[in-house]
């Protein structure tokens, strides 16, 4: 509860400049005397505030009876009090319930002229709360008021409940415009605790300077972090929750070389875990991102001084499994360098990796590998796969 910052129980009540101790006495003046009486009415007014805010405000109901099928606009009739206003639903088949994402006055009620006068976000939580079926009752199992950040709390720009099967997904953007913070929180339900159990988070975003991370934490089944009683706010800075594997790359769009270096830092025990935290989506960013004030279409565009670089990107990935977002680099390699003959090599091992559907895509920059490498030469440098692989498609 938000208390308005003044004493309203002491007797000594300080009044700047107009009044003093002296001795364990006070001096009043005749400003001082309106003061008191002034402040005396607004700890009446407050007194009388808080009790008629006791008698009217209700919590979420316990118990909720439908004889229709689930929606946010049934739902709410029933939900909503002057303290919680339902935001959405979605219903859960294990178990079987409903969600219902709401936002909650921390100060008075929603109908106090309060909420009219003054920034209202900074008063408002948006919590979570799962309601069990039992026939037509809808049954309270929890409420967390502190499931997502409070609606002004580092710039909350938008948050998100998916549930599918027997996983809850929280998802809260914040944080400035121009570098926002993602983050992610699943939770599984364990059916022996009947409880949902943090899993997994997702955390991306950039900071001031531009450079960009993603991140990505699996936790032990011992973790003791469960959705009707986590906090939003605090989870990520919580040294008392141990991970069980974790994984985090740092990258500046266009810095090929940092973005090498990066990955390569990466323990090799944790590679296999890349996928969760750089893929297709995440090249193409990292290629095509606008940096701040620049509006050209190729901002991160490749050439002479960083081709090499990025060839060795794309091997890379295409060595660690993240073909998709191998193929990104490679393709934009030979895009604007189209004779360097590496590329195709490795482009192909792509393809062929993909299985025999892009066996032909395969063969195709198989076949430009070895004219270029012809050319130039290098035909003892042909690995002797290729040969045997284009033997057999033609």
């Amino acid at each position: 509860m938000f208390f308005l910052p003044i004493d309203v129980t002491s007797n000594d009540f300080v009044l700047g400049s107009h009044s003093s101790r002296r001795n364990g006495s006070h001096i009043y003046t005749q400003q001082d005397s309106q003061l008191i009486m002034n402040s005396n009415s607004l700890k009446i007014y407050i007194l009388s505030l808080f009790i008629s805010v006791s008698l009217l405000s209700r919590a979420q109901p316990g118990k909720i009876r439908l004889t229709h099928a689930v929606s946010a606009e049934n739902f709410a009739e029933y939900f909503n009090t002057d303290t919680v206003r339902l935001i959405g639903v979605c219903s859960s088949k294990t178990p079987t319930g409903v969600f219902v994402t709401y936002e909650k006055a921390d100060t008075l009620n929603f109908k106090h002229e309060f909420y009219r006068s003054f920034e209202a976000d900074n008063y408002t939580s948006v919590g979570l709360a799962f309601y069990s079926r039992k026939g037509n009752d809808y049954l309270l199992s929890f409420k967390n008021n502190e499931a997502f950040f409070c609606k002004s709390c580092n710039n909350m720009r938008d948050y998100n409940l998916a549930v599918s099967k027997d996983t809850v997904s929280i998802s809260i953007s914040w944080g400035p415009n121009d570098f926002g913070q993602n983050e992610r929180y699943d939770f599984i339900f364990r059916p022996a605790l009947k409880r949902w159990q943090l899993m997994q988070t997702y955390s991306s975003g950039s900071d001031d300077l531009g450079q960009h991370h993603n991140e990505y934490t699996t936790y032990p089944k011992n973790t003791a972090v469960y959705l009707d009683e986590y906090n939003a706010e605090t989870l990520s800075y919580d040294s008392t929750v141990m991970s069980s594997q974790r994984i985090i790359l740092y990258y500046r769009p266009g810095d090929y070389a940092a973005l090498l270096r990066s990955l390569k830092e990466i323990p090799e025990n944790t590679l296999f875990l890349l996928p969760k935290i750089f893929n297709e989506a995440d090249a193409r960013y990292f290629i095509e991102a606008v940096p701040e004030g620049n509006q050209a279409a190729n901002t991160n565009p490749i050439h002479g001084k960083n081709v090499l670089t990025a060839n060795e990107i794309g091997y890379f990935l295409e060595q660690k499994n993240q073909l998709e977002a191998a193929q990104v680099f490679l393709d934009k390699v030979i895009a604007h360098f189209p004779e360097r003959e590496v590329a195709y090599l490795n482009r192909g091992d792509v393809f062929f990796k993909k299985g025999q559907l892009f066996f032909k895509e395969a063969a195709r920059d198989y076949q430009t590998y070895i004219e270029l490498m012809n050319r130039r030469g290098l035909q003892a440098k042909i690995p002797k796969r290729i040969v045997v692989f284009l033997r057999t498609q033609f």
